[in-house]
């Protein structure tokens, strides 16, 4: 006899996806996030950048939201009164490996695009103040907004600039080439830890400015030559005491 067909306990979850410009999809398989990759944001954030090599964290897979299509909406998450914005370039890996050299690195890269790290900055500095992971104030739902996204071949971040607005005031504006680590120094950093593969996202860091979100606001993240990351907070704060255990 063959051997018996193996069967889901459970309905497979649902892939998710961003949207290319210019139409199909890129499957998400991992979310990392480089913290502190511009001087001017280590400053901010208490930080020392000339001491400090990048360190990383996660979001899972579902945080990535297509944020490609006019009249996107993000809902303002729970157990947060201090939602922060900070603006990224995304890189979409195409190819993978570990223990990548810097001159081999932007082979991997697919594409780029323009995310938003939403941020339960309460949560982070509580955190940050007890020494405890991160995970519930970057991984949340809906933490990780993107806008459509070009192929490398179409784009080249030299000389490009980042900004942010909310609500048409402008909040963050940077050179990408302010970034401590580049692109290529962070894939080949981050490989020496994780396995990289085709459908991982890299959010490449923020710079200064970061702040505030309310519900109504609306968040228009930018890099030049590439669609922009735009979205409209939705909902209201919510806040509920935790569990004594």
């Amino acid at each position: 006899c063959g051997a018996a067909m193996t069967e889901l306990a459970i309905p497979l979850p649902p892939q998710t996806s961003l949207s290319v410009h210019g139409g199909g999809r890129f499957p998400v398989r991992r979310i990392y996030c480089v913290g502190r990759n511009y001087y001017d944001h280590a400053v901010e954030m208490g930080g020392n950048p000339e001491r400090e090599p990048p360190f990383f964290f996660h979001k899972p897979t579902d945080a990535a939201v297509d944020v490609s299509a006019e009249g996107s909406e993000v809902p303002y998450p729970t157990m947060t009164e201090n939602l922060h914005f900070e603006a990224e370039l995304v890189l979409a890996l195409g190819k993978g490996g570990q223990d990548i050299p810097v001159s081999s690195a932007m082979a991997l890269i697919w594409g780029y695009g323009v995310g938003v790290d939403l941020t339960r900055r309460d949560l982070q500095n509580d955190a940050k103040s007890s020494k405890r992971p991160w995970c519930t104030s970057k991984g949340f739902d809906f933490s990780g907004p993107v806008g459509a996204l070009v192929p490398a071949d179409k784009f080249d971040p030299n000389g490009k600039h980042i900004s942010l607005k909310v609500n048409g005031e402008q909040k963050q504006h940077s050179a990408l080439d302010k970034m401590i680590w580049s692109p290529a120094e962070i894939i080949a950093h981050l490989s020496l830890y994780h396995r990289l593969e085709p459908g991982d996202l890299i959010f490449t860091g923020t710079p200064a400015g970061v702040g505030a979100l309310r519900p109504g606001d609306l968040c228009e993240s930018i890099v030049d030559g590439l669609p922009p990351c735009v979205f409209r907070v939705t909902g209201s704060p919510s806040v509920k005491k935790a569990c004594a255990l």
